[in-house]
């Protein structure tokens, strides 16, 4: 899809990323002794979780309009002009839902915005525990050289995804998930300090 956006991390850091989030994964490995697949899929989550937080949320009802043929609200279909579904269909019992969608055959149906939220959630699909993959929407995988495990990508292929996210934002969590993890190197280093001057007042 045109506006499939692709997080990847790969093995080789010096050629195919940005140097900080590059020095950030070799602390991961370093420190953290995890292989370069598992640091790339480290933070490939920790990005996931900050664009997730970035992402907007659309309003709970669609916007309610009005012409010559009373109040409606429209809806998008690819390919086709958009499909208005007009609040006097349901007081004459048409059959609304079967032509433009399931909103349980009401207005206040119509109005709801069923996939609220879906943009947000669909930056976490197969990246956290027993959440399943989306067909079409999502897919995560290590990525190999030859036979070798060297990386770890996850798509988001959610046709508007691009659309909707704020200016300078996969810079903003690029840095995002170098900062969490250095600081997350910070704590293992202050903590394996302190480990080693409690040893040393021991042994005075």
């Amino acid at each position: 899809m045109a506006n499939e956006f692709t997080m990847r991390t790969v093995g080789n850091w010096s050629q195919k990323m940005a140097v900080p989030l590059s020095d950030a994964l070799k602390v991961s490995k370093d420190l953290f002794r995890r292989s370069g697949p598992d640091a790339c899929k480290h933070a490939v989550i920790l990005m996931a979780q900050s664009a997730r937080a970035m992402t907007p949320q659309a309003k709970k009802n669609r916007k309610v309009m009005s012409d010559s043929r009373g109040k409606y609200v429209q809806y998008d279909r690819p390919g086709k002009n958009p499909a208005k579904v007009y609040k006097w269909m349901f007081n004459r019992g048409e059959s609304v839902s079967s032509r433009h969608g399931d909103f349980k055959g009401t207005w206040e149906g119509a109005k709801r915005i069923q996939n609220r939220g879906l943009a947000k959630r669909s930056w976490m699909w197969q990246l956290e525990a027993r959440r399943k993959p989306i067909s079409g929407a999502s897919l995560v995988a290590f990525t190999k050289e030859g036979t070798e495990q060297v990386g770890y990508v996850k798509h988001n292929k959610l046709d508007y995804i691009l659309k909707i996210m704020p200016a300078g934002w996969l810079a903003a969590v690029t840095q995002k998930a170098t900062n969490k993890i250095m600081a997350q190197a910070g704590r293992k280093l202050g903590k394996q300090f302190q480990r080693a001057l409690t040893k040393v007042k021991r042994a005075a």
